[in-house]
């Protein structure tokens, strides 16, 4: 089974969780014709404002403001929690990209609201006018030639497809044609010249749904008008705007405004009680009193009861789940009368649930080696079937030293992760202590790091800076660059002007593939900090990118007078000396230079902006010295392939992290060609890029090799012009043959890797590569990326010698198969596989890294950064053995290929939360799960899964089953000794439950399955 297309859709919530929500007291507010409600940025009070919202707010839509792009699913959350199910459906939509459609929805019967980040309030988008203009409505019974249709998709900013897990496309197949957008997939059927039939299409089964009347087809991807923003659509649309920022200008319709400070006291916060029961009690007392009722929502019910009743009460309380626990925060609604309390007051603010986020769920193929986070690196067999105790299951067999197997069961596959550290690691025996005191060692190293990281950082945090001012001179100097920035592109840099609009210093890491336009983001961050008054230092790995860094930003910024320099190992150590002086006291506003700039002797006047470009070719030390300079320093970080640290620290929310994998428009991938040395080959490819007026890169790996190749190149095509550099060439020479190629004095650069990072040439389109087997992937990969900068399409060649070694040829075959535009993390990620870490992470952390492997290195370092943050060590996730009658798996017949369903189950296993499961289930095999026997042990599989969950919250180590006919006496065996409390809410629950030895037992039929709700419910009560 291949994987399945889905096309991304707006949210559409059905029914709320609860059941009786209204209030009454509120709504009657709301409905007033004349009233005002500022808001605090509690986002639960938000959420349950939208809930209430009359009616006639809802026409024209929603629009809620949110802090940042990283509160959109939690924004989710809440509005599903508390939208009524007696309400018409609620379809959340994100901004920018399902712009057009909330704003060409005219649906009835749907509320639609649109979730705005406030960083992306200036983000220029389409006119209105146009995405008017470019939506497409479709209806049986029309008149209109399937040829036209395709234009108008095309026009519209639809591509060809199918395009995988990407809405946007069409295709035309006989006398139909598929169209996937952002409002679902459809099949439309012509007769002739009239669209006879128009049908919704499940991409993931491939069936059609039933037939419907009419469709409404958005624009997908438009040219935005840097004039137009967001507040042109509101104009027009006059919405209801949630928690709207005071920077946004009046719109016409309702409006409830983010006002932290004079928030109205109808939703007024809650005091923090931190399990000090007698102050609750007392707080409770006093609002049942005053007429107020009492809702609290909670993930540890049978806690707060048992406390509550001690005091005599014994308030409504309404369990939730712990991810929607962690997001809530209470509130007094004093127009309904009624305190909602949740955990975070009651409880205290918890720590969120510990997480393997940084597992890697790539394909597994038979010999991959894995790391168990217990037993330690191995190497993965395959996926095993094995009868124990009578029950038929599925297990990872993972094979160690001296021929130990571990059967690994498919609900623990959470536990694996791909080894990423080094080609061939060292397998240890199972059950062997090496294992333990290697993962203690590490542990201990990145805590160390860790709390070296948090006090940068928490210099950095505590430090302020003025916000900047922005200029209207910023509007020409963005109008100069030639191309339309990407979608991708716009969000990047809303988010990076966000962040110059704060007190806090920006640290901000830019991860988009070569060519993409990091540097673009880059031209503008630095003429704001210039127009602030701010000096502004760039940081490149290698001569020529600083060279080509200092003619871009020359070419765009010295017009505006900006005084701009240069400083490499091309600059004369007299000139250097004259630029550090006028550097130190303030006459130049822009320095971009090589490593040359960390030097001690170099010293800024009034720096503001750090951007390090290839962030990944500079050492962490040298990095974190420079920021070091001065605290209160904005940073930008650029990268195509970033290295696993530094996304750690992304992860672990100490950096700000922006993709860009939009590619520019007109952008095609580069055809790549991998073959032998062919000197026919080379004539070919050299003289059809010089018929079309282009330019050549001949790339060689030894220094050595030059003389050799360029008598080659005289012989075999006399009449190109030929510049040759390398790395031991005075600067001097290397800059003067590189201003002749960009001028089109010469047709074919020969060179060594020294072109490998950061050129920009759009007239060189063909590549080639002699040795192709003797570079790393990266550099591969990279050097790929030098061609394909324009519109025209571009050639690789890749010429391979006699003599190739096995890890080569994997490396050429990674290469191979990245022929897609914006793979470069993936393919950092396959060069880390292939050649080991120490050269993308340094030599402190390689060695912890090819001892634990990447992804169990990353969660330790981001667990001992939480550690420090929340000032205790988090809890270990337990192994629970489960040894339960109830078989469960992927059957062949739903699933059929192995390797889709190892990705399955680790997709599952490593879900968190019992509530994800049944969706992810059904967005798999797209359909709800039915009975048929395939379908039962999916369910079962499901089941076992949510018991693992409920068991590691109970901090058990094994959940058994003796079955004795129709009775099974099931036993629990906990961590630790469990306490008084946990002891007395399982035996309230049920009394059968008491104490064998080490073990806690009860009997229960089996008929029927009778006994998983029992179980899940005691679980659920053991839960902390």
């Amino acid at each position: 089974m291949s994987t399945p297309i889905l096309t991304p859709t707006p949210q559409v919530v059905k029914a709320g969780a609860l059941k009786v929500l209204a209030s009454a007291g509120l709504q009657k507010y709301l409905q007033r014709p004349s009233r005002g409600l500022a808001l605090s940025s509690n986002l639960t009070t938000q959420a349950y404002l939208l809930a209430h919202l009359p009616a006639s707010e809802m026409t024209g839509g929603v629009v809620w403001f949110l802090p940042s792009n990283h509160d959109f699913s939690r924004a989710c959350l809440l509005a599903q929690f508390f939208w009524p199910s007696q309400a018409p459906a609620l379809k959340l939509s994100n901004f920018p990209e399902d712009l057009s459609d909330w704003f060409t929805n005219n649906q009835t019967n749907t509320a639609k609201v649109l979730l705005v980040a406030q960083a992306h309030l200036t983000l220029a988008l389409p006119k209105p006018a146009t995405v008017k203009r470019r939506t497409l409505c479709l209806q049986a019974g029309q008149e209109l030639r399937p040829l036209d249709l395709l234009r108008a998709l095309e026009g519209a900013g639809f591509e060809p497809g199918p395009l995988p897990d990407a809405g946007g496309w069409f295709i035309k197949q006989g006398g139909s044609v598929t169209v996937a957008s952002s409002t679902g997939t459809w099949r439309l059927q012509w007769n002739g010249n009239t669209i006879e039939r128009l049908e919704a299409l499940n991409l993931a089964t491939g069936q059609a749904e039933p037939v419907v009347k009419s469709i409404t087809l958005p624009p997908r991807r438009l040219a935005p008008d840097q004039d137009t923003t967001l507040t042109d659509y509101l104009a027009l649309a006059s919405p209801t705007l949630i928690g709207q920022p005071k920077e946004l200008k009046k719109i016409k319709g309702k409006s409830y405004p983010l006002d932290p400070l004079q928030a109205d006291p109808l939703l007024a916060s809650l005091p923090l009680f931190g399990r000090q029961w007698p102050l609750l009690a007392k707080y409770l007392t006093e609002g049942l009193a005053a007429g107020e009722r009492i809702n609290i929502l909670s993930s540890e019910p049978q806690t707060i009861k048992y406390e509550l009743k001690k005091h005599g009460l014994e308030p409504k309380i309404t369990e939730v789940g712990e991810r929607l626990s962690a997001e809530l925060e209470g509130f007094d609604d004093r127009a309904g009368r009624v305190i909602w309390l949740t955990d975070r007051e009651i409880l205290g603010l918890k720590r969120r649930r510990p997480t393997r986020a940084l597992a890697s769920f790539e394909r597994l193929t038979a010999g991959d080696y894995l790391v168990h986070i217990d037993h330690g690196i191995g190497r993965f067999v395959g996926l095993v079937d094995q009868t124990i105790d009578e029950v038929n299951r599925d297990y990872f067999l993972v094979e160690y030293a001296e021929g130990d197997k571990l059967f690994v069961p498919i609900e623990h596959t959470d536990r694996l992760s791909r080894y990423l550290g080094g080609p061939h690691p060292k397998l240890e025996r199972l059950h062997s202590a090496s294992w333990f005191q290697i993962t203690k060692k590490v542990k201990v190293e990145t805590a160390r790091l860790a709390s070296e990281l948090l006090a940068t950082y928490a210099r950095r945090a505590g430090s302020q800076v003025a916000p900047w001012q922005h200029f209207t001179e910023e509007a020409p100097v963005a109008s100069s660059f030639p191309w339309p920035l990407t979608p991708d592109q716009l969000k990047a840099w809303a988010e990076i002007s966000a962040d110059l609009d704060q007190t806090k210093p920006m640290d901000r890491l830019v991860c988009g593939d070569v060519g993409f336009g990091k540097t673009e983001l880059a031209v503008r961050a630095a003429w704001r900090g210039i127009l602030n008054h701010y000096q502004v230092a760039l940081l490149a790995p290698t001569t020529i990118l600083a060279q080509q860094h200092y003619d871009t930003f020359h070419n765009r910024l010295s017009p505006w007078g900006v005084r701009l320099s240069l400083i490499s190992r091309a600059v004369k150590a007299t000139e250097v000396r004259r630029l550090l002086a006028d550097l130190a006291s303030g006459q130049i506003d822009l320095i971009i230079g090589t490593h040359r700039l960390l030097a001690k002797d170099v010293h800024f006047r009034n720096l503001g902006l750090l951007v390090i470009d290839e962030e990944q070719r500079f050492g962490v030390k040298q990095k974190e010295e420079l920021k070091a300079i001065k605290p209160a320093l904005h940073v930008l970080q650029l990268s195509a392939t970033p290295i696993p640290r530094t996304l750690n620290l992304s992860v672990s929310n100490l950096r700000d992290l922006s993709i860009i994998t939009t590619p520019p428009a007109s952008r095609r991938a580069v055809v790549t060609q991998f073959c032998q040395l062919d000197e026919s080959v080379i004539s070919q490819a050299i003289n059809q890029e010089l018929g079309r007026s282009g330019q050549i890169y001949y790339l060689v790996p030894h220094i050595s090799d030059l003389a050799t190749v360029a008598a080659r190149l005289h012989r075999l095509v006399p009449q190109a012009s030929l510049g040759i550099i390398h790395g031991r060439l005075p600067p001097q020479a290397v800059s003067a043959t590189m201003h002749r190629f960009d001028e089109g004095q010469i047709n074919i650069l020969l060179a060594t890797t020294i072109i490998e990072n950061g050129l920009d040439l759009p007239n060189v389109n063909t590549l080639l590569v002699e040795g192709a087997e003797r570079f790393g992937l990266a550099d591969l990969y990279q050097l790929r990326g030098r061609v394909g900068r324009g519109e025209v399409q571009a050639y690789a060649y890749f010429l391979l010698g006699d003599q190739q070694t096995a890890a080569a040829g994997k490396r050429l075959e990674a290469l191979a198969q990245a022929n897609e535009l914006g793979q470069g993390l993936t393919l950092a990620l396959k060069d880390l596989e292939l050649r080991g870490a120490g050269a993308i992470l340094g030599r402190e952390q390689h060695g912890q890294v090819s001892a634990v492997g990447l992804h169990l290195y990353g969660q330790l370092l981001a667990q001992a950064i939480e550690d420090l943050k929340t000032g205790e060590p988090a809890p270990t996730i337990p192994e629970v053995l489960l040894r339960l009658p109830l078989e469960g798996r992927l059957a062949a017949e739903l699933i059929p290929a192995e390797p889709d369903r190892i990705q399955i189950y680790q997709r599952l296993a490593a879900m968190r939360e019992p509530a994800e499961l049944e969706p992810a289930a059904q967005e798999i095999i797209g359909r709800p799960l039915g009975d048929e026997p395939a379908d039962r042990l999916f369910k079962n599989l499901l089941t076992l899964l949510e018991l693992k969950l409920l068991a590691e919250g109970a901090r058990l180590s094994e959940i058994s089953c003796q079955t004795r006919q129709a009775l099974g006496r099931f036993s629990l065996r906990f961590l630790e000794a469990p306490t008084e409390e946990i002891k007395q809410r399982l035996t309230n629950f049920d009394p059968r439950w008491h104490k064998v030895e080490s073990v806690w037992q009860a009997e229960h039929p089996l008929a029927g399955g009778c006994w998983i709700p029992w179980l899940k419910e005691s679980l659920r009560l053991l839960g902390k």
